[in-house]
């Protein structure tokens, strides 16, 4: 009888801590218009840190690698600025930088005009690698985190390193909710290729929804769009809304599925309407925000998020990276809402946040997203890209600098908000400018239905350390913690992450021979899943379904050679802490059985296509039994379409319609109702 095995890997060998790292990609990002009309952007710089006491160089250059922006290298405690045409910036702890491009004659370059924001008609089209987007790399650990501002709007993103990288993404942001009579606003996705050759699929997009296309006043349009990108060039699709009307633009783009055959680095944004309830059905507030992404495999099912300045305003958007994905809210005993399909969503109220914390659990991987405001004004929202919990992450961020300005432009309601492990010991250490600062409630706040965190917020715009503008802001703890910016003036917010992604093992099942491609159960065949991981790592869980199989809580898990069923198992592992690390899905079916076949008077098959200069036997295709059309070639094959979940792809099938789905790795066939394997059963 043969046996299969789940081979569970964990991937520990190196942890790396996100944000902080030695290598770093930001990829160009477009707005729906530029200029000083436009109030969109008219500034824009990149921030360079590093926990390094002692001078670090980090070589920057353009996504191909090879060709060398001129920089403009501002010394942020000391006020000079250096211009380097090597590509080379030193910097130390004591002495972060802020970058700017600029041209020849030392002109900064105008945003739409650099290579971090690219022309309007740059958008549907293949942008060459030398440039947009950025490469920036260290044999240290550093920051980099991109801010642009205009006037009436702000916003900051930090890229995460060499976690950022991946093959499976999804496409994530918050959606409109009201109509708008400003034509800027929009929502993009960019896809950085960091390979030759790499193929890129966008699918999952609701039929109808429209995206720039270059110059051209045609849109692009469909549910699914495929491009082959060389190294470091760059792909971005934008959807700009429809004035005076709600569409499909508002959120015919949030879920869709990014896929790469190759390592890519994708970041999601724009420029965001707002709205309110204040203001009816409409609102003309913006702001913009920009968040680079990581990969699927780099997510988690626990999150908390730390309420900005907005009150019920703020929205948490949830989007599930596989169907039957369930959601609960503050510790909920029962699921809040479930997800069906791959893609899906749905915005959890800014009503949910308990003493400014909301908590969520899933049962399966999800992208978590925070409509977040930095003041009271509808104008100064942004989102953030929310990490999940983990304790195996960062125990300091140091540092984050000129955290109260963008350029020369001063944010008087900037917060930092840090979560925490709970207990006294682990209450966080900040200081600004070297002078500590007191959390504004001493001992932080309770999450809702996790006790195992806290959270704690200070004020860093009238902290005492530090210049009156500059305000370098170091964040320490006993234990794992995530730090976030909030920035806010009258009419414009920013804020980002700087530490929480990457930071937690993975843990991965793996099939091993098994008698067919997916892993199956049953009576014709023996199923174990087996677990391999450094000794005492905590205790296992595993489920069927979602529910814990009692009795399974070792490295190891035998499906009983009776369960035929089809059925979802995974694992979770607690280390000691109280943190939990969820492995991936696997799916099983019930193992294909083997019969002879019967007896009697075969069918002939009466139709033959063949490519070979003369037929297999003189009676083909009739000597070919019980068949409909009889193939034959001596070096070609049939290749039946070959489409990724088809479930989502293909928005209108017919009876009878057949596929390769590339991501089950079957033959599939629509019903009339559903769409399923195509698996070999008794007669």
């Amino acid at each position: 009888m043969r046996k299969f095995y789940f081979l569970i890997v964990l991937l520990m060998s190196q942890l790396f801590y996100s944000q902080l790292d030695n290598t770093h990609y930001l990829q160009p990002i477009i707005f729906g218009a530029y200029g000083s009309t436009a109030a969109t952007i008219t500034e824009e710089y990149i921030y360079l840190s590093t926990p390094s006491t002692s001078n670090i160089s980090v070589t920057v250059r353009m996504a191909d690698g090879t060709t060398i922006p001129r920089l403009s290298v501002y010394n942020i405690n000391a006020a000079t600025t250096t211009i380097v045409t090597n590509g080379v910036v030193t910097f130390a702890n004591t002495t972060p930088v802020r970058l700017s491009v600029i041209n020849a004659s030392n002109v900064v370059l105008a945003p739409g005009t650099s290579p971090m924001t690219r022309p309007t008609t740059t958008a549907g089209t293949i942008i060459p690698a030398n440039v947009g987007g950025m490469i920036f790399q260290s044999t240290a650990d550093f920051f980099v985190n991109y801010r642009g501002a205009d006037a009436s709007q702000a916003g900051s993103s930090l890229t995460k390193g060499q976690v950022a990288l991946g093959k499976n993404f999804f496409w994530g942001g918050t959606p409109n909710e009201f109509t708008t009579s400003i034509p800027e606003v929009g929502n993009m996705v960019s896809i950085m290729a960091t390979e030759n050759n790499t193929v890129v699929t966008i699918n999952n997009i609701d039929a109808g929804t429209q995206f720039i296309n270059g110059a051209s006043a045609t849109p692009l349009t469909g549910t699914t769009f495929t491009r082959t990108l060389q190294k470091g060039q760059s792909f971005i699709l934008y959807a700009k809304v429809k004035l005076n009307a709600l569409s499909l633009q508002d959120r015919g783009w949030l879920g869709a599925k990014i896929t790469a055959d190759k390592n890519i680095a994708v970041t999601v944004g724009g420029l965001m309407q707002q709205g309110s309830i204040e203001t009816g059905t409409v609102s003309d507030s913006r702001d913009f925000a920009v968040d680079q992404l990581v990969p699927v495999e780099q997510l988690g099912n626990e999150y908390v998020i730390m309420q900005g300045n907005g009150g019920t305003y703020e929205r948490v958007v949830v989007i599930a990276t596989e169907a039957n994905t369930t959601v609960s809210v503050n510790g909920s005993a029962t699921p809040n809402y479930t997800l069906a399909n791959i893609g899906d969503y749905v915005v959890v109220p800014g009503s949910s946040f308990t003493n400014k914390n909301m908590y969520l659990k899933t049962n399966k991987a999800v992208y978590v997203f925070h409509k977040i405001f930095g003041g009271s004004s509808l104008a100064t929202n942004s989102f953030m890209f929310i990490p999940p919990l983990s304790c195996f992450g960062q125990t300091s961020v140091n540092m984050i600098p000129d955290a109260k300005q963008i350029g020369a432009t001063v944010y008087p309601n900037t917060e930092l908000a840090v979560l925490a492990a709970s207990g006294t010991a682990n209450a966080p250490v900040v200081s600004v400018g070297g002078v500590s600062l007191a959390a504004i409630v001493a001992a932080g706040t309770a999450v809702p239905g996790n006790p195992n965190w806290r959270s704690y917020r200070y004020d860093i715009a009238n902290a005492s350390g530090g210049t009156a503008t500059i305000k370098n802001v170091r964040v320490s703890s006993a234990g794992t913690i995530q730090a976030e910016i909030i920035g806010a003036s009258g009419n414009a917010g920013f804020g980002g992450y700087y530490s929480g992604f990457g930071t937690a093992p993975i843990v991965t099942i793996n099939v091993a021979n098994s008698p067919t491609t997916r892993p199956c159960t049953g009576t014709t065949g023996s199923s174990t899943l087996s677990l391999s991981v450094t000794p005492g790592l905590g205790a296992y869980q595993w489920y069927k379904n979602g529910i814990a199989i009692s009795g399974a809580t070792t490295s190891n898990y035998s499906i009983p050679i009776t369960d035929s069923s089809a059925a979802e198992y995974n694992v979770v592992v607690t280390p000691p802490g109280g943190c939990l690390i969820y492995s991936n899905v696997v799916k099983s079916y019930a193992c294909p059985c083997y019969k002879p076949g019967v007896t009697g008077t075969p069918e002939i098959t009466k139709i033959g296509i063949s490519t070979r200069a003369s037929k297999s036997t003189i009676n083909f295709p009739a000597d070919v039994n019980n068949g409909f059309i009889a193939l034959e070639s001596n070096d070609k094959g049939l290749v039946i379409t070959r489409v990724t979940d088809p479930e989502i792809s293909i928005t209108n099938p017919v009876d009878g319609m057949m596929v390769f789905d590339t991501d089950d790795v079957c033959l599939k066939i629509y019903d009339g109702t559903k769409w399923s394997c195509i698996n070999q059963t008794c007669n």
